[in-house]
C-alpha cells in the first residue's frame, strides 16, 4: 500500500484504476478486484454499522455489519460514470444513512456524489456545485434524517481549488457557501464536518496556501462562519482532516501539519469558548512521519483519534484515546505479516465501543485489503473485509 495521505491515497487509487474501469464499460465488467479501501463508517447500534469507500474495481463500495460479518451492499452510480469512490457516511437509523464522494464520467472529469440509503438500496444524487470539471464531497453529518450537511471542494477558474458545502432536508441538497477564508488566508477545502444540531456544525479543512494556519467554519443554521483556531507550533503547515462535536461547548479536531523534517499530528480542543492546541503524541521516523485523519467523541472527555505513522520502510494503524487533558496511544495489531495499514475513519457508540475503517495491504502496491478495527476500551481487534 502506498504511503499518503488518506485522501491522497483514495484519490490515487481511483485514478489508477480509472482506466481499467472506463475501457471496461461498466461497473459490472470491470477488471477483478485489485484493491479495496474504506474511507468512512458510521454506526447506531453495535450490530449495525455502514462503512463506505472504493473498491477493487474503482467504484464505490458500502458494507453493512451485522454485528458478526461485514456484508457487500451495491452502490448504484449516476449513468454514465466510470469511476467514483464515497468518502464519508453519516447514519441516523438502520434504514437511514448518508454517504458523498465523487464520480468520474472521463478522464478529467469528476464530480460530488451523494447517496441515500433506505436499508436496501442506495440512491444516487449530484449536488449542485459550481460549474467545472472537478467537484467531490469528502465528509457528511447528518443530525436527523432530514438534515445533513455535506463538505468537499470544487475547482475554481483559476485552476486552485475552493471550499464546497451542502445541505440535506431529506428532500433535496441545496449548495451553501463557506467563508473564503479564515484568519485571512484562503480556504482550499472542506475536508470533514460534525453536526450536533440543524443550527450547529463545524467543518475543518485545508488552507489555500502553505500555512500554519488551521481552517474551521461554523454552521449556525443559514450562514458559515470562520472561526479562529489556535496556531500549530513548530512552523508547520496545517491540514485538520476530521472533527467531532459532543456538543456545542465541547469539540475535537485532528489532522497533520508538515515542514521541511516531516510530517507530524495535530488537533485542536473547543471548550465552547475558544480552540486551544493539544499535543500529539505520535513519532513517525524521516520524512514518514504521523497522520490523524478521523476521530469520534463519545462525551466531551472521551474520544478516540485514528490515522497512521510511517517511516521509509512501513506504516501502521494508529489510534489514540482523550480523556479532556490528554492523548494516550492504543496498541493496534500489525494487519498481516509484510502489511502496511491505516485507518482512515472512527465511530464511537460509547467510550468503549468504536468501530475504524481503513485499509492494508503490502507497502508501495495498490494493492490492499479494506480493514477495520473494534476497540472495547482496552484492546484493538482487527477485522479484514472480504
Amino acid at each position: 500500500m502506498k504511503r499518503s495521505t488518506i485522501a491522497s491515497a483514495v484519490l490515487a487509487l481511483a485514478a489508477a484504476l480509472a482506466g481499467t474501469a472506463a475501457a471496461a464499460g461498466t461497473a459490472a465488467a470491470a477488471a477483478p478486484v485489485v484493491a479495496r479501501g474504506l474511507d468512512g463508517v458510521s454506526c447506531v447500534r453495535a450490530d449495525d454499522c455502514m462503512a463506505v469507500g472504493i473498491g477493487g474495481n474503482a467504484f464505490p463500495l458500502a458494507e453493512t455489519w451485522n454485528g458478526r460479518a461485514w456484508r457487500t451492499v451495491p452502490v448504484t452510480v449516476p449513468p454514465g460514470a466510470t469511476a467514483g469512490a464515497l468518502r464519508g457516511v453519516s447514519c441516523t437509523a438502520k434504514a437511514r444513512c448518508v454517504a458523498v464522494g465523487y464520480y468520474d464520467t472521463g478522464p478529467g472529469r469528476q464530480f460530488a456524489l451523494a447517496e441515500a440509503w433506505n436499508g436496501a438500496a442506495w440512491t444516487p444524487a449530484q449536488p449542485p456545485a459550481p460549474g467545472g470539471p472537478y467537484t467531490a464531497l469528502d465528509g457528511v453529518s447528518c443530525a436527523s434524517a432530514a438534515h445533513c450537511v455535506a463538505v468537499g471542494l470544487y475547482q475554481m477558474p483559476s485552476q486552485a481549488s475552493g471550499p464546497l458545502a451542502e445541505t440535506w432536508n431529506g428532500q433535496q441538497w441545496t449548495r451553501t457557501s463557506p467563508a473564503a477564508s479564515t484568519g485571512g488566508f484562503g480556504v482550499s477545502s472542506l475536508n470533514a464536518v460534525s453536526c450536533t444540531s440543524t443550527a450547529r456544525c463545524v467543518a475543518v479543512g485545508t488552507p489555500l496556501a502553505t500555512r500554519s494556519v488551521v481552517v474551521i467554519e461554523r454552521w449556525n443554521g443559514a450562514a458559515w462562519l470562520p472561526e479562529q483556531g489556535a496556531a500549530v507550533p513548530g512552523d508547520l503547515a496545517a491540514v485538520l482532516t476530521g472533527v467531532s462535536c459532543h456538543s456545542a461547548r465541547s469539540c475535537v479536531a485532528v489532522g497533520f501539519g508538515t515542514n521541511a523534517t516531516g510530517q507530524a499530528s495535530i488537533s485542536e480542543i473547543w471548550n465552547g469558548t475558544s480552540w486551544r492546541y493539544a499535543a500529539v503524541p505520535l513519532q513517525g521516523t524521516g520524512t514518514g512521519g504521523s497522520l490523524l485523519s478521523g476521530v469520534s467523541c463519545a462525551a466531551a472527555r472521551r474520544c478516540v483519534a485514528v490515522g497512521y505513522t510511517a517511516s521509509p520502510d512501513t506504516q501502521q494503524a494508529v489510534a489514540l484515546t482523550w480523556n479532556g487533558r490528554a492523548w494516550a496511544v492504543t496498541a493496534v495489531p500489525v494487519a498481516g505479516s509484510g502489511n502496511a495499514s491505516q485507518f482512515s475513519a472512527v465511530t464511537c457508540r460509547s467510550a468503549a465501543r468504536c468501530v475504524a475503517a481503513g485499509q492494508a495491504g503490502p507497502l508501495g502496491s495498490v494493492n490492499s485489503s479494506a480493514l477495520t478495527g473494534f476497540w472495547n476500551g482496552h484492546c484493538w481487534r482487527l477485522v479484514t473485509v472480504q
